[in-house]
């Protein structure tokens, strides 16, 4: 049987703690339920009527742009956060969260498409991140890709119900200054997180 000598590497992957996943997984879901909260649950569209918008515009602004903005992010998030994931992550969220901000208080929808570019630039970095760690997990990596993935459809599934239901009560505003908070304490966690890992001590 083949055993590496002192002068030679292992070539499997070490991998990384399970707990290096909660950070970037929890921006992911809030980048997941900013995506269809623009939406009520019966289709309609809170952020539209107050912003005067068409249903076109909306599509546009609002969600084509939150999309291809993602797709654009996921990959670099999915390449570059292999060894730095903190490096990563911690950018897209501060991404997310001016995004999260300029749509709270957007006077108009011009500003609107900046928004949810910075938010959707943001998501989809953190989704990549989310992704390349679950990959890299030690052990429990299907379970932990079940899990995200449930977790990220419910938030798409969540999302216009309850912004639906706030929207109606307190306007659609309210709605993106409470995502703001969770996206605060999402990179809150991520840099508690990142500093643990930093201050880690290596094994050879």
């Amino acid at each position: 049987m083949y055993v590496p000598t002192p002068t030679q590497h292992d070539p499997r992957p070490t991998g990384q703690p399970w707990w290096l996943v909660i950070g970037p997984g929890f921006a992911a879901l809030i980048g997941l339920f900013l995506l269809t909260v623009i939406y009520r649950f019966d289709g309609e569209s809170p952020l539209r009527i107050d912003l005067g918008m068409s249903s076109q515009a909306l599509l546009l602004n609002g969600l084509v742009s939150y999309l291809v903005a993602a797709a654009i992010a996921f990959p670099a998030g999915l390449l570059l956060s292999a060894r730095f994931p903190t490096s990563v992550t911690v950018p897209a969220l501060v991404l997310m969260l001016m995004g999260v901000l300029l749509v709270a208080f957007v006077p108009g929808s011009g500003l609107l498409l900046v928004g949810r570019v910075l938010n959707g630039l943001g998501a989809g970095a953190v989704l990549g991140v989310t992704v390349a760690l679950i990959r890299r997990l030690r052990t429990g990596r299907g379970i932990a890709a079940g899990v995200a993935a449930g977790l990220g459809v419910l938030a798409l599934a969540i999302a216009p119900v309850l912004g639906g239901l706030l929207s109606d009560a307190t306007g659609f505003r309210v709605v993106f200054v409470v995502a703001a908070l969770f996206v605060f304490v999402a990179l809150v966690v991520a840099g508690v997180i990142g500093i643990v890992t930093l201050a880690k001590p290596k094994h050879a």
